[in-house]
């Protein structure tokens, strides 16, 4: 008889809360939503910080309809075409809210704020050197004493104004020592500030397992226009490059002429083309006069 009791006590329980709860969904409300804020018409040049996520506000409709835009992905749009670089308000009674066709309920308006402060700035872009960072002092000369590119050796990054006129390079992730097995790497760049991006987000490295080394030339003619003679006639060029380049590097690949014009002591400047992949260091002499 008392497990009995027990049970209608329960089951009567079950019914009470189930029809106050039809009656909270079906009856008129007033309950507060803090909806997600989005800003429209956000001038070009402008970027801003210090936005807030949500902003709460007052509605009145029934329990369902309010359980329904909590779930819904409905957003309050605040107008930002008035913007100015520094410090500025947004008004927030000026709002647009785009409800969903199947929620019915009435906003009555913000809760408390009236206007919203942000911080503004000039929107900036530029592009900054990549600086290869390393996890020890060992890393770093064995690695520097290889021949490697870096792809792409400048990163464009964009943001705020007083953000990136700061930054004047960007650093990877450091390389460790056990990376200086590999051939090609992909390194991440450090992180920015949040209100400063950078594209890529990453760069390639490939590795060699040749050197940059030197070479000097000796006794490289000279070319001349026909009939024309100088003093001296040959000279000697430094050059550096990829080991492996200088190795293959053929005399043929260089050509030594002089300036169409001398200059004002009479002298013709020396003109030396190398190979894209070779630098020229050095070229002695660097002046010639005809005879």
């Amino acid at each position: 008889m008392l497990q009995e009791n027990l049970g209608l006590k329960i089951l009567s329980l079950i019914i009470a809360i189930f029809v106050w709860l039809q009656s909270l969904l079906i009856s008129e409300q007033k309950s507060v939503v803090n909806l997600p804020v989005a800003l429209s018409s956000i001038p070009k040049n402008i970027t801003l910080d210090n936005v807030p996520k949500h902003i709460p506000f007052q509605v009145r409709g029934k329990g369902l309809e309010i359980i329904k835009l909590k779930f819904s992905r409905t957003q309050v749009l605040l107008d930002a075409s008035k913007i100015k670089p520094g410090s500025d308000v947004i008004s927030v009674s000026d709002y647009t809210i785009n409800l969903p066709d199947n929620i019915q309920l009435e906003f009555i308006g913000p809760v408390e704020q009236q206007e919203i402060a942000v911080y503004a700035d000039v929107f900036h872009q530029k592009k900054v050197p990549v600086e290869i960072s390393f996890a020890d002092n060992y890393t770093r000369e064995h690695f520097t004493a290889l021949n490697y590119t870096i792809i792409p050796e400048q990163i464009t990054i964009s943001g705020s104004k007083s953000k990136v006129q700061q930054i004047d390079r960007i650093s990877t992730e450091p390389v460790s020592r056990d990376m200086l097995e590999q051939r090609e790497l992909t390194l991440k760049l450090s992180p920015l500030d949040k209100e400063v991006s950078a594209s890529p987000k990453q760069v390639k490295i490939y590795l060699s397992t040749s050197f940059i080394t030197t070479k000097i030339l000796n006794n490289l003619p000279i070319t001349l226009p026909p009939g024309k003679n100088c003093i001296p006639s040959s000279v000697t060029v430094k050059l550096s490059a990829d080991s492996e380049i200088l190795k293959e590097l053929k005399l043929t690949e260089i050509k030594v002429g002089i300036s169409s014009q001398p200059d004002e002591q009479g002298f013709y400047p020396v003109l030396v083309e190398v190979p894209e992949t070779v630098k020229l260091l050095a070229v002695t002499p660097q002046r010639v006069r005809l005879k």
